[in-house]
């Protein structure tokens, strides 16, 4: 009989995924997809934004061809200086993109026949210069095409007619701002224009309409307090400081404006161991000065705001001008000491341009047990630096504060509030006598005024 040879079977080794390595797997599928959703995200986004910055180049082209087309003389906006049969704004829409079309006219005033400004040319309107900007999405810098054209007359320059209208907008230095948006009204002449000063912080408008303080002039800046011109007295409650521009036929007029960065200003009310106090009822007044009133000559400030500081005991006025303002603040359970920062007025901070400004006002609590020294000199002038002690055996309390810079000192320096008891004050300051009093603590605030006699 054939043999066969043997044949064995041998069981496999085959076996599923473990579960750090699914989890492994799982993780590498969703990084990897993550990356692909992003990447097509942005491209995405990057392809939506190149066609819209095409179609808004596009937008801008056709406006200037169409300047291009018209007659010399209707080059310029129904609103602006020079007049003309533009749209200074416009909204339109192309595809599913929404544009804002600006579109702002004037005359160049240019150095090569002399200019008005230096007396030198007496026809300052010698071309046009144009610029159309075309902005979408959230109309910031990086949403915006803007392109300009020069237009000049057929033949030899003719008169606008008119006077130059020049802004300036400087800074509280001195020196000018640029890029500030400058809104021109004029109502008698239809003139509702937005210009934008260039780096030395000017806009010139040769051939503007002439009018005595016909023009109201309203800068603006992002991060920057604007200003705007007023009506002279009696139409303006008061005598402002920056009336209406005016302009003269041929001459050259000026205008001067100065803006500064802005401040966030940030109210809040604490007791002198500085805890918080709600519901402060407060005055805030000052900052940028706009004028004087009548008859009293009292100055008339930008801002002035009152209300109460809230549950939070602390109120924001974000944006705010620099300058310096004035606090009244009370509450029948607190005594007004000071502002922190202290300041040369005890009620009196200082905003400045560009920072912010935080400023804390600080009570006493009539409530509690406590002392408040105040030493001055024999004339009542409050002294400084002066050494207050204020100590009691009965209680082994000895603590000892400086005065500020209004002659106070206050007890207790931290909680506990000081206990029901008769306290011996020692008072010390270079130059003066050391004197010594007393006084008793019964659970509220209890004042002391120690006038010392110089040596």
């Amino acid at each position: 009989m054939k043999t066969f040879p043997s044949i064995s079977f041998l069981p496999s080794s085959s076996r599923g995924f473990t579960l750090i390595e699914s989890l492994v797997l799982l993780f590498l599928f969703s990084l990897i997809s993550m990356i692909f959703f992003q990447t097509y995200t942005t491209g995405t986004r990057l392809i939506i934004e190149s066609k819209n910055r095409l179609g808004a180049t596009a937008l801008a082209n056709q406006k200037m061809e169409i300047m291009r087309s018209l007659d010399y003389d209707a080059i310029g906006t129904t609103t602006g200086i020079p007049s003309g049969d533009l749209v200074e704004n416009e909204t339109i829409s192309v595809n599913t993109t929404k544009y804002e079309v600006y579109t702002f006219v004037q005359y160049v005033d240019d150095a090569f026949d002399g200019t008005a400004a230096l007396g030198t040319d007496t026809i300052p309107t010698d071309y046009k210069r144009a610029r159309v900007t075309v902005s979408w999405g959230n109309l910031g810098t990086d949403q915006t095409v803007t392109i300009f054209g020069n237009f000049s007359p057929k033949g030899v320059e003719t008169s606008g007619g008119g006077g130059v209208l020049t802004i300036n907008i400087l800074d509280g230095t001195g020196s000018g701002i640029p890029s500030v948006s400058v809104q021109i009204i004029n109502s008698a002449a239809s003139i509702n224009t937005t210009g934008v000063t260039d780096s030395t912080g000017n806009l010139t408008l040769p051939g503007a309409p002439a009018g005595t303080e016909a023009y109201t002039i309203v800068a603006s800046k992002n991060g920057y307090y604007g200003v705007t011109t007023y009506p002279p007295y009696p139409t303006s409650a008061y005598t402002p400081i920056d009336t209406h521009a005016s302009v003269v036929a041929g001459a050259l007029n000026q205008k001067t404006l100065v803006i500064d960065q802005s401040s966030d200003i940030t109210f809040d009310t604490k007791d002198a161991l500085r805890n918080s106090i709600p519901n402060i009822v407060y005055s805030l007044k000052g900052g940028r000065l706009l004028g004087a009133a009548p008859v009293t000559l009292a100055p008339v400030y930008g801002f002035n705001q009152a209300g109460n500081t809230g549950s939070s005991g602390s109120v924001s006025f974000p944006g705010e001008s620099v300058g310096q303002y004035n606090v009244t603040a009370s509450d029948a359970n607190y005594e007004f000491w000071k502002l922190a920062p202290e300041g040369t007025i005890v009620n009196q901070f200082t905003a400045f341009a560009g920072i912010a400004t935080p400023v804390t006002a600080i009570f006493f609590d009539k409530n509690i047990g406590s002392v408040k020294v105040v030493v001055t000199n024999t004339t009542g002038t409050a002294l400084a630096g002066a050494s207050v002690k204020l100590t009691s055996s009965v209680i082994s309390y000895d603590t000892t504060v400086v005065t500020d810079q209004y002659g106070i000192a206050y007890f207790p320096t931290a909680l506990p509030a000081l206990v029901p008891e008769t306290y011996a004050i020692e008072v010390s300051l270079s130059g003066y006598v050391t004197d010594t009093d007393s006084v008793s603590v019964s659970g509220a605030l209890e004042t002391k005024t120690i006038p010392l006699t110089a040596n």
